[in-house]
């Protein structure tokens, strides 16, 4: 047909990651449409000690990989280098957003772009998200991971919110709401950029931003799925890499940027200074309708059991079947 094939642009932020070469090798083997992947890569390296991140670079697609460089000192943390890599976006219809040590499944394209579409008689803004299954270095992917949704796992001991990913008992025949929202997987229309932009003044955040992201893009009318099967891999371990924590941070700097998700979970009255509006609250629906909506009371630190399994019924997750089973064994005994 004439009508020209959705384009997908890639956002990876990537500190000192050998393993983000062959991420980008990756997406490209493995898509049905290669030609239509764009990626845009904040590039976070050593001068002289991180060659070894740049030999396998896919050559012959030099032409769809854009690049920001900091050097390695200059790295303020993920959401500082997410917020830098969306620039890099070119209106592609399509937006990925990863880490820079992930694998696909063949196709995953395709397959992603059928997921979001088959949400779309239950939301005009969808994000297919969660957190993937790992891989084992340099490729092995497991056959038999079955898909999870992201769940309430706990406030920490800092206070902040933290998520976690817990299997299905089986694979869904389409994408299941979900409440929460990953980083490092988060597949929707493009439109989100420009609608729900990273926030620049996250330095230093690791953690965090997360829970804010997920309230600022659910308050502008955006509706969290998680996949119906696995179509990316995530390395869980950090073995591989340095972090952006080698480096000397200052307390107060990351304060600053805390007191941003604060203001956004409504756990501060007032905007840190220099916050502009275009990183707060969405208008069409209400922080307060969110917290209803989860079952998380971001002030009083309390969730509900419905949040702690992800708002899935019960029976649907994998470790329901488990407690089924010590249920019916300690009943024999």
């Amino acid at each position: 047909s004439n009508e020209r094939r959705p384009r997908i642009f890639v956002s990876i932020p990537s500190y000192r990651d050998p393993e983000c070469q062959w991420t980008l090798k990756d997406l490209f083997d493995k898509a049905a449409h290669p030609e239509c992947i764009f990626i845009g890569v904040c590039w976070q390296v050593h001068a002289t000690q991180d060659a070894h991140c740049f030999e396998h670079i896919p050559k012959g697609r030099t032409q769809q990989i854009r690049t920001i460089v900091l050097d390695h000192s200059e790295a303020k943390g993920p959401c500082y280098a997410r917020a830098l890599a969306q620039r890099l976006w070119r209106g592609e219809e399509f937006y990925l957003q990863i880490d820079s040590h992930m694998r696909f499944v063949e196709h995953w394209d395709a397959k992603l772009l059928s997921m979001l579409a088959s949400c779309k008689n239950r939301s005009d803004k969808p994000i297919i998200t969660t957190y993937p299954p790992d891989y084992e270095p340099p490729g092995r992917i497991p056959t038999s991971a079955k898909p999870s949704i992201l769940c309430a796992k706990k406030f920490d001991s800092a206070g902040r919110f933290r998520i976690a990913a817990r299997s299905l008992q089986q694979k869904p025949n389409e994408p299941l709401p979900s409440f929460f929202w990953a980083a490092g997987f988060a597949f929707s229309r493009a439109e989100v950029i420009r609608e729900v932009p990273y926030d620049v003044g996250l330095v230093d955040v690791f953690f965090g931003e997360e829970a804010s992201m997920a309230v600022r893009l659910w308050t502008s009318g955006w509706d969290f799925f998680c996949p119906t099967s696995p179509a990316i891999f995530h390395l869980w371990s950090r073995a591989h890499r340095p972090t952006f924590r080698e480096l000397k941070q200052d307390p107060r700097v990351e304060k600053a940027a805390y007191a941003r998700i604060d203001f956004v979970l409504g756990r501060r009255k007032t905007p840190p200074e220099g916050m502009s509006e275009a990183v707060g609250l969405g208008t069409a629906r209400t922080l307060a309708a969110f917290q209803n909506h989860t079952g998380i009371d971001f002030n009083r630190r309390t969730i509900t059991a419905t949040a702690m399994r992800g708002g899935t019924g019960e029976g649907m997750l994998e470790e329901d079947q488990v407690q089924a089973l010590l249920k019916l064994v300690a009943g024999l005994s």
